[in-house]
């Protein structure tokens, strides 16, 4: 009884150093494990940010070619109104250009009649000097 006493007390020595030779050695396992734990985290933190920042640039060329086609579409749209623009112009200065062309005929008749009329006047007053002197 005394050698199996002997031997538990062998065994429970040896159980004492191993946990204690384990709890010592498993400390540099999980610094070790912290630091790919570690390694790994940044990682996938780096390629989660190249990933965003991939995203995110093509979402704003979207965004920019979106613009673009709004702005060309616009400029469409603006070019159109211009064009109709020129055109009311155009046919408004035609019918002013008429209607000068009107005014300024019938100013020329009213000018040949109002020549006319002081032809008339002055042959009246030639006629009437000419009673006055006989």
């Amino acid at each position: 009884m005394t050698k199996v006493r002997a031997l538990q007390g062998v065994l429970a020595v040896l159980v004492v150093l191993v946990l204690v030779g384990s709890t010592t050695g498993c400390g540099l396992v999980p610094d070790q494990t912290k630091q790919d734990a570690k390694k790994k985290v940044e990682s996938k933190a780096q390629q989660a940010k190249q990933e965003a920042k991939k995203k995110i640039g093509a979402k704003g060329q979207q965004a920019k070619q979106e613009v673009k086609k709004k702005i060309a579409a616009g400029q469409e749209d603006l070019q159109k109104k211009v064009d109709d623009l020129k055109k009311k112009v155009e046919t408004g200065q035609e019918d002013l250009k008429k209607k000068v062309d009107e005014v300024q005929t019938k100013l020329d008749e009213v000018q040949t009649k109002l020549d006319e009329l002081l032809k008339k006047v002055d042959a009246q007053k030639q006629q009437k000097q000419q009673n006055q002197k006989k």
